[in-house]
């Protein structure tokens, strides 16, 4: 499923690389590749996104993991303050009861990314 995702969603950014739903496309691409646990493209395609739109706080969100995942604390670190002037009001508490991942590895996979980054 998300590698059909990651697919469908390069294949958009191309044939519209101008069109205003980018960031959010590349917020989706970037959390597919987090699940699929690559980091590194996830973190990519999360600062495209804050790049193309600053207060997409689902890419600050994806950004603030996949670092922590990738053991890149200190961008984990940079990335959680920037994800807190986006979103105030982030917590474990908030991220497990709002977003609606539905499999609890997957969650837990989440969560886990911003514990390393900093986030309680």
């Amino acid at each position: 499923m998300h590698s059909i995702l990651r697919i469908a969603v390069r294949h958009a950014l191309r044939l519209s690389p101008r069109d205003p739903y980018s960031s959010i496309y590349c917020g989706i691409a970037a959390y597919s590749h987090y699940v699929g646990r690559d980091y590194e493209e996830a973190m990519r395609l999360s600062r495209e996104g804050i790049r193309q739109r600053s207060d997409f706080v689902g890419a600050h969100r994806v950004l603030t993991a996949a670092a922590g995942m990738a053991g890149q604390l200190e961008v984990g670190r940079s990335a959680l303050q920037e994800l807190r002037r986006a979103q105030p009001n982030i917590s474990l508490d908030w991220i497990a009861s709002k977003i609606p991942i539905q499999q609890p590895a997957e969650m837990q996979h989440y969560l886990e990314g911003f514990r390393r980054s900093g986030l309680s």
